[in-house]
């Protein structure tokens, strides 16, 4: 009857026999054709007709009505995914071909109309890319299934296509959708322009909140991307109360940003006003060392005095003495003496007053609690010429043998007979009897000689 165009005829008797519970293919299927030949409702039933075969009523239906071929094809489940994807190709079927994949969720499927070769001429396969413009902009928005998102999105990944994944991705969360706010998408639409558009990265870390801060960052500051700024940005950001409410976890980050600036960007002057807007002690710490390792000592100094953190003070003190910046040290030194005791600190100190005839605090300092060892500093200042601090410091362990030569080199002779009296050793008395001589001080040099004499 289908050879003679006769199969109209049979409609009464196949539609009996379906009637009766008839589930044989080849009635239905010679019933699918008279109704697509009829127009009578021909979607419909290729849509919800159980029994007919598609191979067979598809490509009766492609010279007729492409689209109805389409839903023939679909009906497949997966058996005529081939001839679905070439009429789709054929007639322009995007759309619909689209959420098929979408619906599917068939990565050897996705695979096939994904991985295509350019053409000849070096230009991407315009087939290729009129589907993926509508899996962006119509077939992936209008799903609500997580795991449709993840599939196509899977696809996009495993094609190799970075510049279409952001497109996707962007579509996913900048525009309002179920997805918005997925952590996992957010992470590899920043993850996916670090490698494939660093331009974009700083916008996406503005406009997004829900991503992996910590991790990001560090793939942002490693040595295959250097995306510093970007790095820095996501610290900051995330430090604020909005986005993190533990303030031990704010400060963690805002520690991490600071060593973003002196780590990897170098640079000092910026740092330093960031650790002076934020104004937490780890922040200061981590530039303080910064700064004492770029040879920057009296930044330094300044920075730990804010960290209130003493423990470089070794490092500190040698730094100083190199730059020679006493007047700097004394706060620090100062600041170190509340939570350390050392030895070190205490001469260190010492040794900053007398470097900046500051007597007073010197003899206060010497007279008071400390555990610096007086000989040795007094023996430095004696060598330098810093005969003031080495009389202070003389007298208060009183080494009466040198408190004369302290004397004699400020010329104060009387004062050198009177401690060269409380010393009573021939050395002391041969130095100061000398010494009164070359200033013509012939009688107090007789009382030396004198002394001198019994010996």
């Amino acid at each position: 009857a289908e050879t003679r165009n006769r199969l109209r005829l049979l409609q009464p008797w196949l539609e009996a026999r379906v009637a009766t519970g008839s589930t044989e293919p080849g009635t239905h299927n010679a019933l699918g054709k008279i109704y697509i030949t009829l127009n009578r409702d021909p979607k419909a039933f290729l849509t919800n007709n159980m029994f007919y075969e598609p191979k067979v009523l598809g490509p009766y239906c492609e010279s007729l009505d492409p689209s109805l071929a389409f839903v023939a094809y679909k009906k497949g489940a997966g058996d005529c995914d081939d001839e679905l994807i070439a009429i789709s190709h054929t007639h322009g079927l995007y759309r619909d071909l689209a959420r098929y994949l979408v619906e599917r969720q068939d990565l050897e499927l996705w695979a096939k109309v994904l991985n295509k070769e350019d053409t000849e001429d070096g230009k991407e396969d315009p087939q290729r890319r009129q589907l993926i413009d509508q899996i962006v902009e119509w077939a992936l928005p209008e799903s609500n299934s997580a795991d449709e998102v993840s599939c196509t999105v899977k696809a996009f990944m495993a094609a190799d296509l970075p510049g279409e994944l952001i497109v996707l991705l962007e579509r996913i969360i900048l525009q309002g959708t179920d997805f918005s706010d997925n952590k996992n998408l957010q992470n590899l639409l920043i993850l996916t322009a670090i490698r494939a558009d660093t331009s974009k990265v700083a916008s996406y870390i503005d406009q997004l909140d829900n991503f992996d801060a910590k991790d990001i960052a560090l793939i942002c500051v490693s040595e295959s991307h250097m995306l510093y700024e970007e790095g820095f940005s996501i610290y900051v950001k995330f430090s604020k109360p909005e986005f993190t409410q533990d303030a031990d976890e704010q400060t963690e980050l805002q520690v991490l940003a600071v060593g973003v600036l002196v780590d990897f960007m170098k640079d000092l002057e910026r740092a330093k006003g960031f650790a002076s807007q934020v104004d937490q002690k780890p922040v200061w710490s981590k530039l303080a060392k910064a700064q004492l390792e770029e040879k920057f000592p009296a930044d330094a100094i300044e920075s730990f005095i804010h960290a209130e953190d003493p423990n470089e003070y070794v490092l500190v003190c040698a730094e100083a003495n190199e730059a020679e910046i006493w007047s700097e040290l004394i706060p620090f030194l100062k600041m170190a003496r509340k939570t350390l005791q050392e030895n070190l600190l205490d001469t260190e100190l010492i040794y900053s007053y007398a470097k900046t005839n500051n007597l007073t605090d010197l003899e206060v300092f010497v007279n008071g609690p400390n555990v610096a060892n007086i000989q040795t500093i007094g023996d430095r200042c004696f060598s330098e010429g810093l005969y003031h601090a080495a009389k202070t410091l003389f007298t208060n362990i009183n080494n009466n043998s040198k408190l004369a030569l302290c004397h004699i080199h400020l010329d104060e002779y009387r004062e050198a007979v009177a401690a060269a009296t409380k010393a009573n050793n021939v050395s002391t008395w041969k130095h100061v009897c000398f010494a009164c001589l070359r200033s013509e001080e012939f009688r107090l040099a007789a009382t030396c000689g004198l002394e001198v004499i019994k010996y």
